[in-house]
């Protein structure tokens, strides 16, 4: 507001010469400038300040739309009977409750999210005691280098803090899927995730959902049948899910 002031004296005081018209410009581009690159001291906020702690914001390590996404889950009120789609981006980019025709069906997906990322935010999935809640995380850890035995090692940590939190939950643990053209994300190293995700299962009487073949080509990547990209799903990608963990959902 200070620097839209100054700009209205300058024209209201100052001949309109071609010199003031160059340095009311140079002022325009400098507080563009400015804006963009966040020396106004202005912060775009992306989540609900809480009471008390206003301008004091700061982004978690996972980034803000991780924190906008949690803010806003743990705003929204817990259902009976939830059925949780619990994952990263593949899981955010859905409409699940459309897709299933079913409300108490539930999206809780963060685009980028990680094994740790999910621990994190694992008290507002639980807070309700779900009915069913179907897993599928993995693929941004592989990214971010992590090694198959340190997210084999998150994994189960995850899977434990969700039995402790909410025993009668059914879990479902959906194998990561394959990719194509996607050099973080080894397909190799994913089925090696996969076997261990499916050998957790058993260890826990737990149900393994295997997408994994489901998805792929005899080359062992992702179908681009359903893929526009070779990591995340298009339309006829998330019809084929269904087909695949219907069953569980409705029984």
């Amino acid at each position: 507001m200070q620097f839209n002031i100054r700009l209205h004296t300058f024209a209201l005081h100052s001949p309109i010469t071609k010199e003031s018209t160059m340095k009311m410009n140079l002022l325009k581009v400098i507080f563009g400038f400015l804006l963009l690159t966040g020396f106004t001291g202005l912060k775009a906020q992306t989540v609900p300040v809480t009471e008390g702690n206003e301008g004091k914001y700061k982004p978690s390590i996972y980034g803000t739309y991780y924190d906008a996404k949690r803010s806003f889950f743990e705003s929204m009120p817990n259902d009976s009977n939830e059925i949780i789609f619990l994952g990263n981006s593949i899981t955010d980019m859905c409409a699940w409750n459309e897709l299933f025709g079913m409300e108490n069906v539930k999206n809780r997906g963060i685009s980028g999210d990680v094994i740790n990322g999910v621990i994190d935010r694992l008290e507002e999935v639980v807070s309700s005691f779900p009915k069913k809640i179907f897993l599928m995380i993995g693929t941004n850890d592989l990214a971010r280098k992590r090694s198959v035995d340190q997210i084999l090692t998150d994994y189960e940590k995850l899977i434990t803090l969700i039995i402790q939190k909410t025993p009668k939950t059914q879990l479902y643990l959906q194998s990561v899927l394959p990719t194509k053209n996607q050099t973080t994300r080894n397909n190799n190293d994913i089925i090696e995730i996969n076997k261990g995700i499916n050998a957790l299962a058993n260890k826990y009487s737990l149900t393994y959902i295997n997408l994994f073949d489901l998805f792929k080509t005899p080359e062992n990547e992702l179908n681009m049948d359903y893929s526009y990209d070779g990591l995340h799903l298009n339309g006829q990608g998330y019809l084929l899910w269904k087909d695949a963990v219907i069953e569980y959902v409705v029984k």
